[in-house]
């Protein structure tokens, strides 16, 4: 057995398929995702955002909880989408799960039938992989890639609002033509992101290699991006500094944080 903060330390295990190799583009798919609107510009969430969230006080009891350790499958190999899904949800998910339950049910007291991470769920045109609920509000939508799929530079190349390009400047240079300063993958990908987002704004990317959190909804009172004023939030983790369950864990106190379950300093 291990506590729920060692077993969020642990990186996710090297399994067949899941060195990295050659960039894998993906293709739009289905109507609905090809008309979506994909954000123009991002932004970084601030250097601290998820190391604050872990520090929540009541994830700090819920992280005592004692959790088995995984036993390794040898019969994965990450060849395809759904292979990274289900690596996912034995590797990434089940403590990460564990824990955020702990804290929902014993801490905040919230009926366990009023919980759920659902897989497949469709919500009109939109079928994200797995979507958090509490209470009846969706707080994250996970979406898994095939391996090689996550580039940072695709995001953060020509997109990304700094300190040495505003949000204007990135707007007025968007070659003719193109709809996003976003570059291959990141233009698709956010697409499907834009279209989750009229049901959650705080989408995680995975595709077992790397992790992307994007909230589309960063403006006040949880209103939808704004490419000039409020870009799209962004954030890349490689795992490697931050391990992908601590910072999934992460972002779920920040969506509990947004949707009002979980207090800003609790």
């Amino acid at each position: 057995m291990q506590s729920g903060s060692e077993a969020i330390a642990l990186h996710l295990p090297a399994v067949p398929g899941s060195a990295p190799g050659s960039y894998y583009q993906v293709q739009l798919s289905g109507q609905s995702t090809s008309i979506a609107a994909a954000p123009k510009t991002i932004i970084a969430f601030p250097t601290d955002a998820f190391t604050y969230c872990l520090q929540s006080p009541a994830l700090q009891h819920s992280l005592q909880i004692q959790l088995p350790e995984a036993t390794i499958e040898r019969s994965h190999n990450l060849a395809t989408e759904g292979d990274v899904e289900r690596a996912g949800a034995v590797y990434l998910l089940h403590d990460v799960n564990l824990i955020i339950e702990d804290l929902l049910i014993n801490h905040l007291y919230i009926d366990p039938a009023n919980i759920q991470c659902a897989g497949q769920s469709t919500t009109g045109a939109s079928r994200p992989d797995m979507k958090y609920v509490v209470n009846g509000a969706t707080f994250l939508i996970l979406e898994y890639k095939h391996t090689n799929v996550l580039r940072n530079c695709d995001w953060t190349h020509a997109a990304l609002v700094g300190p040495e390009r505003t949000a204007k400047e990135i707007i007025d240079n968007i070659k003719q033509g193109d709809l996003t300063a976003l570059k291959d993958n990141a233009a698709i990908i956010s697409k499907q992101g834009s279209k989750y987002s009229s049901q959650c704004g705080l989408i995680v990317l995975c595709d077992y290699q790397n992790m992307i959190v994007l909230d589309f909804t960063p403006g006040a009172n949880n209103a939808r991006w704004n490419d000039l004023t409020d870009p799209v939030k962004y954030f890349f983790s490689n795992g490697k500094e931050t391990t992908h369950k601590q910072l999934l864990l992460a972002a779920l106190i920040y969506g509990l944080r947004k949707v009002g379950v979980l207090g800003a300093n609790a």
